[in-house]
Protein backbone atom coordinates (compact mmCIF):
# COMPACT_ATOMS: atom_id res chain seq x y z
CA UNK A 1 0.00 0.00 0.00
CA UNK A 2 2.56 2.55 -1.17
CA UNK A 3 1.90 6.04 -2.49
CA UNK A 4 -1.71 6.06 -1.32
CA UNK A 5 -3.47 9.34 -0.68
CA UNK A 6 -7.00 9.51 0.69
CA UNK A 7 -9.06 12.70 0.61
CA UNK A 8 -11.38 13.14 3.58
CA UNK A 9 -13.33 16.39 4.01
CA UNK A 10 -10.74 18.37 2.00
CA UNK A 11 -7.84 16.95 4.05
CA UNK A 12 -5.35 14.64 2.31
CA UNK A 13 -4.19 11.64 4.33
CA UNK A 14 -1.03 9.76 3.35
CA UNK A 15 -0.45 6.60 5.40
CA UNK A 16 3.02 5.15 5.92
CA UNK A 17 4.08 1.70 7.07
CA UNK A 18 7.69 1.52 8.25
CA UNK A 19 9.14 -1.99 8.66
CA UNK A 20 11.02 -2.40 11.91
CA UNK A 21 12.03 -5.56 13.76
CA UNK A 22 9.46 -7.84 12.12
CA UNK A 23 6.49 -5.46 12.43
CA UNK A 24 5.16 -2.40 10.60
CA UNK A 25 4.89 0.94 12.39
CA UNK A 26 1.86 3.00 11.31
CA UNK A 27 2.38 6.72 10.67
CA UNK A 28 0.32 9.32 8.89
CA UNK A 29 0.92 12.58 7.04
CA UNK A 30 -2.05 14.97 7.19
CA UNK A 31 -2.25 17.83 4.69
CA UNK A 32 -4.74 20.54 5.64
CA UNK A 33 -6.82 22.42 3.05
CA UNK A 34 -4.39 25.38 3.28
CA UNK A 35 -1.51 23.08 2.24
CA UNK A 36 0.26 22.80 5.58
CA UNK A 37 1.31 19.29 6.54
CA UNK A 38 2.13 17.44 9.71
CA UNK A 39 3.21 13.91 10.50
CA UNK A 40 1.95 11.84 13.40
CA UNK A 41 4.10 9.98 15.82
CA UNK A 42 3.98 6.20 15.59
CA UNK A 43 0.32 5.19 15.88
CA UNK A 44 0.91 1.51 16.58
CA UNK A 45 2.64 -1.65 15.29
CA UNK A 46 1.05 -4.20 12.99
CA UNK A 47 1.90 -7.53 11.36
CA UNK A 48 1.36 -6.24 7.81
CA UNK A 49 1.83 -3.00 5.92
CA UNK A 50 -1.81 -3.11 4.85
CA UNK A 51 -3.01 -3.28 8.46
CA UNK A 52 -0.72 -0.39 9.43
CA UNK A 53 -1.89 1.84 6.57
CA UNK A 54 -5.55 0.98 7.09
CA UNK A 55 -5.27 1.90 10.77
CA UNK A 56 -3.44 5.16 9.97
CA UNK A 57 -6.19 6.24 7.56
CA UNK A 58 -8.93 5.35 10.05
CA UNK A 59 -7.07 7.29 12.75
CA UNK A 60 -6.77 10.36 10.53
CA UNK A 61 -10.45 10.28 9.55
CA UNK A 62 -11.45 10.02 13.20
CA UNK A 63 -9.30 13.04 14.12
CA UNK A 64 -10.78 15.10 11.28
CA UNK A 65 -14.36 14.10 12.11
CA UNK A 66 -13.81 15.00 15.75
CA UNK A 67 -12.30 18.36 14.65
CA UNK A 68 -9.40 17.99 17.01
CA UNK A 69 -6.29 17.74 14.91
CA UNK A 70 -3.23 18.01 17.14
CA UNK A 71 -1.05 21.05 16.71
CA UNK A 72 2.55 21.52 17.81
CA UNK A 73 2.69 22.07 21.57
CA UNK A 74 4.80 25.22 21.13
CA UNK A 75 4.13 28.54 19.46
CA UNK A 76 6.75 30.95 18.14
CA UNK A 77 7.05 34.20 20.07
CA UNK A 78 9.03 37.37 19.57
CA UNK A 79 12.07 37.85 21.78
CA UNK A 80 13.37 41.21 22.95
CA UNK A 81 15.85 41.14 20.03
CA UNK A 82 13.00 40.76 17.53
CA UNK A 83 13.81 37.12 16.71
CA UNK A 84 11.33 34.27 16.94
CA UNK A 85 11.72 31.55 19.53
CA UNK A 86 9.67 28.42 20.30
CA UNK A 87 7.69 28.46 23.53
Amino acid sequence: MQNVEVTHKTFILTPLAAYDEGMYAALLIVRKPDGTQRATKELGRFYSALEACTFAIAHGMTEIDASRLPEPDWQPRETSQGTRQGV
